[in-house]
């Protein structure tokens, strides 16, 4: 089962959807999807069997319950187990910055613990989402989370501009061209989109295109 719901009105500027999957398949492992680049950071909670995951310079290892996934630039592979139950927070590029007091860049490549960045909070969020006894309440306890959160950041419009820019024009624009849009100069500009997305300009462009390319 799979299943897509928006955010409540107040973080529909800063996450895109939750993705919901399921499975019963009562076998160990199911094989392995290979998954691309997306441009997206994510917040995966596990409330199923553990799924193994392997990247491309990494070997394979089983995520914890709940993980806080940066932007990627190389493809992992995933392999669900037996009885999946998960949700993915799927952040919209410039989204996920507004909720951690650090630069999104930082999360690059990386597959952390959400304990690791907020050990309290992620404790009592992850003990409340085990206890949910539906995907609803689930959602709600994890919005609750991420209002608590919420930061209003600078630059936040600039750089929400600058990816609209880029995902209408299908990766397909200069990046002088978004900087000079926005009114900064281009390392000021690269300097904050970075930030705030959690990759450089040209190499989301790069992602964006590759996606597109995808979907045709």
């Amino acid at each position: 089962m799979f299943d897509l719901i928006e955010p409540i009105g107040i973080l529909k500027k800063y996450i895109k959807n939750y993705f919901v999957i399921e499975t019963d398949n009562y076998v160990n492992f199911l094989p392995k999807e290979r998954v691309f680049p997306i441009g997206n950071a994510t917040l995966v909670f596990h409330y199923g069997s553990p799924s193994k995951y392997k990247t491309k310079n990494q070997s394979e290892y089983i995520e914890s319950n709940l993980v806080i996934c940066g932007q990627q630039t190389n493809y992992y592979d995933l392999s669900l187990s037996g009885k999946t139950g998960m949700i993915l927070i799927v952040f919209k590029p410039h989204g996920v910055n507004s909720f951690f007091n650090f630069p999104a860049i930082e999360l690059l490549n990386k597959n952390l613990s959400l304990s690791d960045l907020v050990k309290n909070e992620a404790i009592e969020l992850e003990d409340k989402l085990f206890n949910s006894t539906n995907n609803k309440q689930r959602i709600i306890h994890i919005e609750k989370f991420l209002i608590r959160r919420l930061i209003q950041k600078r630059d936040f419009e600039r750089v929400e501009h600058a990816v609209k820019m880029i995902e209408n024009s299908k990766g397909k624009i200069k990046t002088q061209d978004i900087a000079q849009e926005v009114c900064l100069g281009i390392k000021q500009f690269e300097r904050i989109f970075s930030n705030h997305v959690g990759l450089n300009p040209k190499k989301f462009l790069s992602i964006i295109r590759f996606q597109n390319v995808l979907q045709m």
